[in-house]
């Protein structure tokens, strides 16, 4: 079991180096440009989370390029809609969840380069991540030019298009 996670990461992360829009940049100069937010990480048991807040809340979002959607908890998103209801199937089950347009913002700095904020269709339900209260998808991954994860200035920096 343990082998097979490990080949599956292996084979994750050979499979992201190759997308041209995620970068993986072990020396990147820390000086910032034009166009860029820095976002702090927090790189943590082989996952990387970003500090946000999502209705005024603060949490963590856990940074996930396999999810094609952002996803929050209930605690975040209490708010439910009965039109905008879906089912959501996972691996240890299903999930009831709505679909609803959400305000957030990742990153804590009052420094505009160094935070991001959107209005997205989210994905809100009763799920459980860990030490993450949601996931930071794709959705929002891919309205940047280029997302790179350095992790030895462990910051997340998105290049607006």
């Amino acid at each position: 079991m343990a082998i097979r996670r490990t080949t599956a990461a292996v084979f994750g992360l050979l499979a992201l180096a190759n997308l041209p829009w995620l970068r993986i940049a072990p020396q990147l100069s820390a000086e910032q440009r034009t166009g860029e937010h820095r976002i702090p990480i927090i790189a943590q048991d082989g996952k990387v989370y970003v500090r946000a807040q999502v209705n005024g809340n603060r949490t963590i979002l856990l940074l996930d390029t396999g999810a094609a959607v952002t996803i929050f908890n209930f605690k975040l998103v209490p708010t439910q809609k009965a039109d905008s209801r879906i089912i959501v199937n996972m691996a240890k089950g299903s999930v009831l969840a709505f679909r609803l347009s959400v305000g957030f913002t990742v990153g804590e700095s009052n420094v505009r380069e160094e935070r991001c904020s959107f209005r997205q269709e989210a994905i809100v339900g009763d799920f459980n991540f860990g030490a993450a209260d949601g996931v930071l998808g794709l959705d929002v991954l891919s309205l940047f030019k280029a997302v790179t994860l350095d992790f030895q200035n462990s910051v997340l920096i998105l290049q607006d298009k």
